[in-house]
């Protein structure tokens, strides 16, 4: 994409800024991603994501969630692009040509062999078993950092709800789920799962506010134990 197509520079650091092996200071080392992202909006914004190391105890990078989730690993379209065209293809069963056009509406550039792409590395994602690869994340993290840290987003799209859990160290989706909305009881009942009264797990991150219905559910199935942080998104 053409760098004069760009509206704006967002600079994101880690929420974080303490190690969560030893509490101290996190240090700046690197830019972690440094890309440019196209929105629902139709808006062009570079997003740098900014990494920072723990200078005593280990060598892991930490960076910022809120960047890391408003788009796909390797994919410069944000996550709510990619959704509505799931949407679009799964729901409203439309062609890629059609997907193409529903886009370019929205003022969004995307050919239709990106479509394609993208929807395959989508259902990649949402096909996967999740149940086994949230359990593996959450043992991984146990055992490195003593504590359990996710990401849970939430996405809507007309009457669709899609809810992305993210491995907080590692930065990866670890699970997709779509619901009818978030009145949609099994919304609840599949978070509960995964999250419910679990006292390993420390914090939860979402780039949903405080005025959405999202944090409020989040908060009701969690433990008391479990510390929410929401970030607006720019």
């Amino acid at each position: 994409m053409k760098d004069n197509n760009v509206k704006a520079t967002k600079i994101y650091k880690p929420e974080i800024l303490s190690c969560p092996i030893c509490n101290n200071n996190l240090k700046y080392c690197y830019t972690v991603s440094n890309k440019v992202v196209q929105f629902s909006s139709g808006k062009t914004i570079r997003i740098k994501n900014l990494g920072y190391k723990c200078p005593s105890c280990n060598d892991d990078v930490f960076f910022s969630q809120t960047a890391n989730k408003l788009a796909f690993k390797g994919y410069t379209y944000s996550a709510k692009v990619v959704c509505m065209i799931d949407y679009e293809k799964t729901i409203k069963h439309k062609g890629r040509e059609a997907i193409c056009d529903f886009l370019a509406n929205k003022n969004i550039e995307i050919s239709d062999r990106n479509v394609d792409i993208i929807h395959k590395k989508f259902m990649e994602l949402y096909e996967m078993d999740y149940d086994s690869k949230i359990k593996e994340s959450y043992k991984n993290m146990l055992d490195k950092f003593k504590e359990i840290r996710i990401c849970l987003d939430l996405i809507t799209v007309n009457e669709k709800s899609y809810v992305l859990m993210y491995d907080y160290f590692a930065g990866n989706i670890i699970a997709i789920w779509k619901f009818n909305g978030m009145d949609d009881p099994n919304l609840i009942d599949t978070l509960s799962i995964y999250i419910k009264d679990r006292e390993d797990i420390s914090t939860i991150f979402t780039v949903r506010g405080y005025v959405s219905k999202f944090v409020p559910i989040i908060k009701s199935i969690i433990s008391k134990k479990t510390k929410v942080y929401s970030f607006l998104k720019f």
